[in-house]
């Protein structure tokens, strides 16, 4: 019987350093660790080879135990360095030259790690749905994995309390209390002795009460109807990737019930003098219409191959051998990027008027709503108010989410979206030429001599579908939002009167 043999890829000094750093940090000797990264840091200017990537791992590691357990450390800064770190561990485990088969144990080993340490350092940006994902990579990867388990648990536990609907933060708390409880009694050893005392902590958060009744009772999930094959194959495909506008279908399994949009404003509380409906409903309903049309171009660009469309046929194109994407299909996608893409300025009008900011319509961008002053010399202004993101669990996501989209993390020259807002431009200003993934083969995309862009379809479809995965946690990010803001308003209304006005939901027949 032959006997696989695996083969470490990583120098066996990146082992050292990670002892290193683990007895710093269970000696809770905060400046060794500092001096550790210091160490590191000038080791990898010399050695920054794949060779050395768990290394990356360990900085990322270290930033992020500072800013968890030092209050002096719990800095933006610490969160950027975890983040960048983190991310150029990923990229190097991406690389070619570490795909052999012979190396994948070792690989597999530390991206349990480095997906649970990612999805940490999010939840400590309050990027709950962020952290959830990378939770959910890691349990793809050992479904028993006790760490990655745990820390799902407090994800979806500090989830629902932040939704406004009570049976979804039932199903989400079931699953939260399930995965706390699994952690808690792990058996294996891998639970961290401060990990099980953490988790078991939040588990205490439930009363008695609502364990018995609701959290330890079987759960039962109605069944619905999909529809016909083709929607049920659409709707499949959405569940799978994560892609409903719905809070439920961020937990790990794909049930039917989950596959609708239902997400919703909660209750906005307004002068009894205004009479008009305020335009925050009408503007989400428009947020959300553009992301699912979205959401099914995409689908369609990827799922129906078999024959050209009819209005692609009779065209006359000139070949150029060089196969190039030309369809109806691939004009979708690239449709899809650019109205997800336009999203990010939708919800900063939304957030622009809903918090007051007193921008000019002309000044309102995802990125300008987030200052205090516009425009310079004569024609600066003052905003009217500004916001406050570290007051606000929703909006302090979003602030990450434009952290992540816009600014430069750790020494990186980049911001980790740069590839996405580089296409955007090409695909609004320029040339942008799809190649067939198979029969042109682009490692990734490039700009040539005459300034085209060229990518590949399967490359196309991955920036499109993680664009689409961002604006989603952007969405719901500010429905989150908008409940805390609610929620802080509402006590001044405590000794007024509330009138109740329900709107009504708007018909499916109504939509053609």
């Amino acid at each position: 019987m032959n006997k696989s043999i695996y083969i470490n890829p990583f120098d066996l000094e990146c082992e050292e350093y990670a002892k290193k750093f683990d007895k710093a940090m269970d000696d809770k000797s905060w400046q060794v660790v500092r001096q550790l990264i210091h160490e590191v840091e000038l080791f990898l200017q010399i050695n920054d080879t794949i060779s050395y990537t768990p290394l990356y791992y360990s900085l990322g590691t270290a930033y992020g135990d500072l800013a968890f357990h030092c209050s002096d450390e719990f800095t933006d800064k610490n969160k950027e360095k975890s983040l960048f770190y983190y991310r150029k561990c990923f990229e190097s485990l991406q690389k070619e030259e570490l795909q052999e088969q012979e190396y994948q144990p070792y690989i597999l080993g530390l991206k349990l790690n480095l997906l649970t340490n990612y999805g940490n350092t999010f939840d400590y940006c309050d990027r709950k749905l962020a952290a959830i994902r990378m939770y959910r990579e890691a349990l793809k990867i050992c479904p028993d994995f006790m760490m990655a388990k745990g820390n799902l648990g407090v994800a979806f536990l500090h989830y629902s309390m932040l939704l406004h609907d009570s049976s979804h933060r039932d199903y989400l708390n079931y699953f939260a209390y399930g995965y706390l409880k699994e952690a808690v009694n792990d058996k294996t050893g891998n639970v961290y002795v401060n990990a099980k005392k953490w988790f078991n902590s939040a588990m205490k958060k439930y009363d008695p009460e609502y364990i018995q009744c609701v959290l330890e009772v079987p759960l039962e999930i109605p069944e619905y109807d999909l529809g016909d094959e083709e929607e049920t194959d659409y709707r499949k495909w959405c569940l799978s990737n994560h892609l409903f506008l719905n809070p439920l279908n961020d937990l790990p399994l794909e049930h039917s019930c989950f596959a609708a949009d239902v997400l919703e404003l909660p209750p906005v509380v307004t002068d009894a003098k205004q009479e008009e409906i305020p335009i925050y409903f009408g503007l989400f309903n428009q947020i959300k219409q553009e992301f699912i049309y979205a959401r099914y171009l995409i689908y369609v660009g990827k799922t129906y191959r078999s024959e050209p469309h009819y209005s692609d046929k009779e065209t006359y194109l000139v070949n150029l051998y060089d196969y190039p994407q030309y369809s109806s299909r691939i004009e979708g996608i690239k449709l899809a990027f650019r109205s997800l893409y336009s999203l990010f300025d939708r919800v900063a009008f939304f957030i622009s008027r809903y918090w007051d900011l007193g921008l000019k319509e002309r000044d309102i961008s995802f990125s300008n709503i987030w200052k205090s002053h516009m425009g310079k010399g004569k024609k600066e202004y003052a905003l009217k108010n500004i916001l406050s993101p570290k007051d606000n669990y929703g909006l302090n996501s979003i602030w990450w989410i434009y952290k992540d989209f816009k600014e430069k993390f750790g020494k990186s020259s980049k911001p980790k979206s740069q590839k996405l807002n580089v296409l955007r431009n090409a695909l609004e200003h320029k040339y942008v030429k799809v190649h067939d993934s198979v029969l042109f083969n682009i490692d990734e995309p490039y700009v040539d001599e005459e300034l085209t862009y060229h990518i590949s379809e399967d490359d196309l479809y991955n920036y499109t579908l993680e664009l689409m995965i961002l604006v989603r946690e952007l969405i719901i990010d500010l429905v989150l939002a908008v409940h805390v803001e609610e929620m802080r308003r509402k006590e001044k209304f405590d000794n007024r009167k509330v009138l109740h006005i329900e709107l009504d939901n708007y018909d499916d027949k109504w939509k053609i």
